[in-house]
């Protein structure tokens, strides 16, 4: 199910009575719990207005930028691998899940900065789009000048004997 949440009708949002009585409580202002419902409202309604941006952009798409997006979406560092490099820095210490997970997600969004770098330097320079690793090694260095990069030169010891 690659992309077609994105076509599916969207659910209505369900609309409040237009009855005018008026309530002898308080006010949405003065509830709590009525500011914590207006604000899931608009929340909702800033998500619903997201998606349907998305799925005008989506729908734009050319069949090639449509595959590219497909793989895009569908791309993952393995979680196990990801664990065992985090456990062999940490000294063996155990990672949470969620911790795999984050650094999963933003181990993929360095690496397409990366690409999208080395896509761009592979433009200027007036080559063929499928980027080659000096594309990369490039880019790379870019990224580096911009100080997107760490320091991984730089060996720190956070604790000291």
């Amino acid at each position: 199910m690659p992309l077609r949440h994105l076509f599916s009708p969207a659910p209505t949002p369900s609309t409040p009575s237009t009855s005018t009585a008026v309530s002898s409580g308080p006010s949405t202002s003065e509830n709590p719990a009525g500011d914590k419902l207006a604000s899931d409202k608009t929340l909702k309604e800033e998500e619903e207005v997201e998606r349907q941006k998305m799925q005008v952009l989506v729908s734009s798409f050319t069949e090639d930028q449509l595959n590219r997006y497909e793989m895009y979406r569908r791309s993952a560092f393995p979680k196990a691998s990801v664990k065992k490099l985090m456990q062999s820095i940490t000294g063996g210490s155990s990672v949470p899940p969620n911790v795999v997970i984050a650094m999963a997600g933003i181990a993929k969004v360095y690496v397409g900065e990366i690409v999208e770098e080395a896509c761009d330097v592979a433009e200027q320079y007036n080559e063929p789009v499928p980027i080659q690793p000096k594309h990369i090694r490039e880019a790379y260095r870019r990224l580096k000048q911009k100080r997107m990069v760490p320091n991984t030169k730089q060996k720190r010891k956070l604790f000291r004997k």
